[in-house]
């Protein structure tokens, strides 16, 4: 699917403004009402399917390979994990990806030229990338975004670690060659101009790409490549010991895998055409999920307290808890109000159901939000006017309901 550059950055406001409901306190009282029996008949869902989808098995090897890179997100560590300065995760940056190009970059894109990425990486099977920053403004901050890529075997690993080394830099300015002294087998590339240090390392079937960055460094026309260097051993030093954990699918098995493993995605909204796929729709644990808010130690703290074990993203976001009672304070925290987020009516039918309006500064940044809780799970919707938020959050608890 074709996208912008503007449409990524208009739907990556979701991912913002939910990480900052997530920092809210809940004041929810001590003892809630009974919530009013719903009929499920008289929702308003517009043409949103209201039944539980039966996703059968994938019928190109796209759909496959995507759920292989979620598989690898769910064990690749966090930027904050790695350095606990990199607190902010950029919205809008491509997680999971099969080929880096314009219309589904990978944040390598950001700063390397892929332009021959088909041709250099032979096999390639898919990727994950895990991008954080020490503070959200760019100007003052560093950056670390690691990737993983998964091919057929080592040999084609270590061919494309070399060949995908040769690349450009987008910007202007000389590229040396380098080297980090725990990994002499990596491929290092040093751009004093841009203060940017990137490596690829062939490790069995996976190459590991790990690009760091200081922009700050380039205003203040100061250097500092041991820090950038010393970065990017550490993240190496933990992608490698977390894919000790994951076992890739032989490539001529990934047909035969299932695309919802879990039964959330069966659960779960479908993304409508229009909505941004930058990253598609799948299923993590819940350490796969932090990869996406702004701010993954927060949202870990509030996982963690629901007791939120799966999490899907597709239409909106729908998250597993421990129970019924943890789902419905999840929501009462996730939709309360603050000085950016206004009340707006509840759907038609639906009274437990918390909708509201995004009023602040943050630009590209879908503006009706709606929140939903039902047996163990909480669904969570945007959408640029009321009534599709409100119909799609409707959607959503009927197919919840009617998965029963």
């Amino acid at each position: 699917m074709q996208l912008t550059a503007r449409s990524h950055r208009f739907r990556a406001g979701v991912a913002l403004l939910f990480a900052c409901a997530l920092a809210a306190t809940s004041c929810g009282s001590d003892t809630e009402a009974a919530a009013p029996a719903v009929d499920l008949t008289q929702l308003d869902v517009g043409g949103y399917a209201t039944l539980p989808r039966e996703l059968n098995e994938p019928k190109n090897d796209w759909v496959p390979r995507f759920v292989e890179a979620q598989r690898l997100g769910n064990i690749m560590p966090l930027p904050v994990e790695i350095d606990p300065k990199l607190v902010y995760q950029p919205p809008g940056t491509v997680r999971p990806f099969l080929l880096p190009d314009e219309s589904h970059p990978s944040p390598i894109h950001r700063w390397i030229k892929e332009d021959n990425f088909a041709d250099d990486a032979k096999g390639f099977v898919s990727g994950f990338s895990a991008t954080g920053q020490s503070n959200k403004v760019n100007s003052i901050a560093y950056t670390l975004s690691n990737s993983v890529l998964i091919f057929p075997d080592k040999k084609s690993a270590t061919d494309a670690a070399a060949n995908l080394s040769r690349a450009a830099f987008y910007d202007e300015g000389p590229v040396e060659p380098a080297k980090l002294e725990k990994y002499p087998d990596a491929h290092v590339r040093w751009q004093p101009s841009g203060q940017v240090l990137a490596s690829w390392l062939a490790q069995d079937q996976f190459v590991i790409v790990t690009i760091t960055n200081n922009y700050e460094n380039v205003i203040l026309k100061e250097s500092d490549k041991p820090g950038l260097t010393a970065l990017a051993e550490k993240a190496i030093a933990a992608t490698t010991s977390a894919l000790e954990k994951f076992e890739p699918t032989p490539p001529d098995q990934l047909m035969d895998t299932s695309v919802d493993p879990d039964g959330m995605r069966s659960i779960s909204l479908r993304r409508p055409e229009g909505d941004s796929f930058l990253n598609v729709p799948g299923t993590y644990d819940m350490h796969g999920s932090l990869h996406f808010p702004t701010d993954p130690v927060k949202r870990k703290e509030a996982l963690t307290e629901a007791g939120v074990d799966r999490v899907a993203y597709d239409a909106g976001e729908l998250y597993r808890t421990a129970d019924a009672e943890s789902a419905q304070e999840f929501k009462d925290k996730m939709s309360e109000l603050d000085r950016y987020f206004r009340g707006s009516a509840s759907p038609k039918g639906l009274p437990q159901a918390t909708c509201m309006e995004y009023k602040g500064p943050a630009k590209g940044a879908i503006r009706f939000y709606c929140h939903v809780a039902y047996d163990r799970y909480y669904a969570f919707v945007g959408a640029e006017q009321l009534l599709d938020a409100q119909q799609r959050i409707s959607a959503q608890y009927a197919i919840l309901a009617n998965s029963k």
